[in-house]
């Protein structure tokens, strides 16, 4: 009797392993963000309920309850288990017909709902009417017995594994699904329904018709508990483990168990009276003091059997959190290539209002959103009720988003995303790449800010000489244009009007200069925008100033720019933040000028609410997975030389007018940003007046030597033309590489200044093309906030470099040391 308890306690265990399982199944559907199909999971919790019934009617043949009833009973109870294991059968049948199904509404198939109910009306008569199934039990002991089987009893076992095969091949089905969650749970599917087929035909089938033995009859219902908790597993969770990470751990705890139990084994059966206290103590000890050093190199060993390789790609995910400390943009294509993703699609990017639709799934589970899981949950959820989730599903489609990974800061509050796209192979995240690649981010979350951090006050640097170089050039210009007039014009009657106006001028300049430098020392405190310098404006008459100021005389861009401002109205803003806007929008689409053949246009519109301003450029247009982290701070695409703080301080000046700016774009067809303001009434003509804009200088044609300026802003260009203007000289000007390559190859030039950074082609690779056709040919370029590899490069292929703002005394020392 005592060889018979172990079986009974086994079965016992195993049906109340399932109990509990299924009890955590249903409460964690309530726990759910979806509103499941109730079909899909009743059905799977049928089954095992039914299993369960299944365990515990094996049960009483391995018990001595067995013996102390009469064979009645034991026929009963095995009629019981007859029907018990074909209604778990049926039940699994049904929910996997719902899983396969492409119903909307996951309903059964006319011929599925009529398969069932035949059979099972078929099973119940054969069962129920005497001597069909079970004619006798002749018992012998608990766990030795015989069963004698009726006439009907092959027909009912066929009857039972025609529901095996049948769900087997809705599980085959789920390899084909457009559904790529369910191509990784059929592998899960499939091994439970593997076992439990290998060892019922084993146990049930083979060895009792051939050997008359029945003493195996508890394996299938023991091993039944795999194929529950598999396919439990599989409808439960949405992030599952890969089937190569549960086979390298299965294989390093074998081979560390078979390294420890192995020794024992030889011990016991070399010895004919073996002293097994002192075996099992001195294993207990030397198991307690090396498990931990074996099992890394059982581990691996596994590793290398398995994905040959000694780590795991879990174990080079977390390593990659030491490469944090130094760069966190080396460190991300590092993620990339162990994930198999692209490396210019996997992004760290900081929060910002393009992704808000995601931070309430993001918070409520403090976890990461994975476009297969969500594909999943709303394939099989009900057809209501998932507005918000199906939202985020088209915009997790339209940027061609595969997984968002939050990283908390301060307050518990999200700081950043971690966002890639699919795999290069397709396959979906998985559990043991999630969980790693969260436990890196929380360790180097205080990196990742500090770098942030030291990036800002690099772009703050950057952005102070990027954004005064302009108006302390004009400022040296106008002041250089007073000098002119003093030589040239000292009799003249309209001297001191002259004068007076170029005086304005720069005070302008210098008025801008300083308010640009509290903006950006205000941004580097983290301050927020002081509306003290606010005041109203026409936006009409203040657009037009602006423009004016950018294009400086430039007929040829004036060309590609139309201006619709007659739906003028008033803004409350300040003058210069405003200006800082259109100088970053003009920037960026001007920078594509040449290559597209592009042209702007600016409109106004009034609304009832709010009025507009509508900038659009017929430039490249904008890819829609780059479109939503536009207005991240630092982000930049295809442009060099920028301060990093464009777009992004655009948002936040916008938001301190009480306003927004978003933007729409096509690929190949458009950019268009649309800036809106809060409506204001009051009497638009009684405010600003537009100035004009300064006089061009003309060059001189008659000279010795020529001298070439290059530089994509005409004030740099116009005020170096004014320090060095000079009889002996014909100046000429560029305003990209390209232009200058064309003009020193059809024009014999003794002297190029060359700006380091412009839009087309950059001063270095221009230099590099001109040097191959004239060696000796002096280049010196221009250079603002340029970095210590910049620096480098230029040197390696010009002659010299002047640091911006230049002075007069520079230049002219220069042209005449190479002049």
């Amino acid at each position: 009797m005592l060889t018979t308890l172990p079986k009974v306690y086994l079965l016992l265990t195993t049906s109340a392993i399932i109990l509990l399982w299924v009890g955590y199944f249903v409460r964690s559907l309530y726990r759910e963000r979806t509103k499941v199909n109730p079909y899909i999971y009743s059905s799977y919790i049928f089954y095992a309920f039914f299993i369960i019934l299944w365990i515990l009617s094996n049960a009483y043949f391995q018990s001595p309850l067995l013996t102390y009833f009469d064979e009645s009973v034991a026929i009963f109870m095995a009629l019981f288990a007859n029907m018990t294991s074909y209604l778990a059968f049926a039940f699994a049948f049904l929910f996997s017909c719902r899983l396969a199904s492409k119903h909307s509404d996951k309903r059964l198939s006319k011929w599925q709902f009529g398969l069932t109910s035949i059979t099972t009306l078929v099973a119940l008569i054969v069962n129920v009417i005497p001597n069909l199934t079970v004619i006798g039990v002749t018992i012998q002991a608990p766990s030795v017995f015989t069963i004698e089987f009726g006439p009907f009893a092959p027909l009912f076992f066929l009857n039972a594994f025609l529901f095996v095969i049948l769900t087997s091949i809705n599980f085959f089905k789920l390899r084909k699904s457009n559904i790529k969650l369910n191509k990784e749970k059929s592998v899960y599917l499939m091994i439970g329904i593997f076992i439990y087929m290998i060892s019922t035909i084993a146990s049930q089938i083979i060895i009792p018709v051939i050997w008359a033995d029945f003493s195996y009859t508890w394996l299938p219902p023991t091993l039944s508990v795999t194929e529950a908790l598999l396919i439990g597993y599989t409808l439960l969770y949405h992030r599952l483990y890969s089937f190569k990470y549960l086979l390298f751990w299965s294989l390093s705890y074998s081979i560390n168990l078979i390294l420890y139990i192995t020794p024992i084994v030889i011990i016991y059966s070399s010895s004919s009276n073996p002293n097994l206290f002192y075996v099992y103590a001195l294993s207990i000890i030397i198991t307690g003091l090396f498990w931990d050093k074996t099992l890394k190199k059982s581990k691996k060993i596994a590793s290398i059997i398995i994905y040959k390789d000694q780590q795991t790609p879990v174990e080079k995910i977390y390593k990659i959190a030491e490469e944090f400390k130094y760069s966190s943009s080396n460190a991300i294509i590092k993620l990339a290539s162990i994930l198999n993703t692209p490396k210019e699609e996997l992004l760290l990017i900081g929060k910002n209002t393009n992704y808000n639709i995601f931070i309430p799934h993001l918070n409520e589970s403090h976890s990461a959103l994975v476009k297969d899981e969500l594909d999943y949950q709303i394939h099989y959820a009900l057809e209501t009720g998932n507005s918000a989730l199906h939202q985020v599903q088209e915009k997790m489609d339209q940027s061609k988003t595969a997984l968002i990974l939050p990283i908390f800061g301060e307050n518990k509050l999200i700081s950043h995303f971690l966002i890639s796209a699919n795999k290069h192979d397709n396959a979906t995240f998985s559990n043991e790449e999630i969980s790693a690649i969260q436990w890196v981010l929380t360790k180097v979350q205080g990196y990742i800010e500090s770098e942030q951090k030291v990036r800002q006050s690099q772009a703050l640097a950057n952005s102070i000489a990027h954004e005064m170089r302009n108006p302390l050039s004009q400022l040296q210009y106008h002041f250089e244009k007073i000098k002119h007039h003093y030589q040239k014009n000292a009799e003249h009657e309209k001297q001191e009007d002259l004068i007076k106006n170029e005086l304005n001028q720069g005070c302008l300049a210098i008025q801008k200069g300083a308010q640009l430098i509290d903006i950006i020392l205000s941004e580097a405190k983290n301050t927020t925008i002081s509306d003290a310098l606010f005041q109203h404006y026409s936006i009409s008459l203040l657009t037009q100033q602006i423009i004016d100021e950018y294009v400086f005389d430039s007929e040829e861009m004036k060309q590609k720019i139309t201006l619709n401002l007659e739906d003028d109205f008033i803004v409350n803003i300040n003058d210069t933040l405003y200006g800082f806007i259109l100088f970053n929008l003009l920037r960026n689409a001007t920078h594509y000028f040449d290559e597209y053949k592009s042209s702007i246009s600016i409109r106004l519109v009034r609304g009832f609410a709010t009025n507009k301003l509508i900038f659009r450029d017929t430039g490249p247009g904008i890819d829609s997975h780059i479109l939503p982290n536009i207005f991240d701070d630092f982000f930049t695409h295809n442009k060099k030389g920028g301060s990093g703080l464009g777009l992004s301080y655009c948002l936040r000046v916008m938001h301190a007018f009480e306003g927004n700016i978003v933007c729409y774009s096509t690929k190949g067809e458009f950019t268009e940003f649309v800036l809106s303001f809060p409506r204001i009434e009051g009497n638009i003509n009684a405010l600003n007046i537009k100035q004009s804009p300064p006089p061009l200088i003309k060059d001189k044609d008659n000279s010795l030597k020529t001298v070439l300026i290059v530089d994509d802003k005409k004030v740099q260009r116009m005020l170096i033309h004014t320090f060095i203007n000079k009889d002996n000289l014909t100046l000429l000007q560029a305003e990209n590489g390209e232009e200058a390559v064309e003009i020193a190859t059809n024009n014999k030039i003794d002297l190029i200044f060359m700006d380091s950074r412009m839009p087309i082609m950059n001063g270095i690779d221009a230099a590099k093309k001109i040097k191959i056709l004239y060696p000796h040919l002096p280049i010196i370029a221009l250079t603002g906030e340029s970095s210590h590899e910049e620096i480098s490069a230029i040197t390696q292929v010009m002659d010299g470099y002047l640091t911006k703002p230049v002075s007069k005394t520079q230049l002219l020392q220069v042209v005449d040391k190479w002049l």
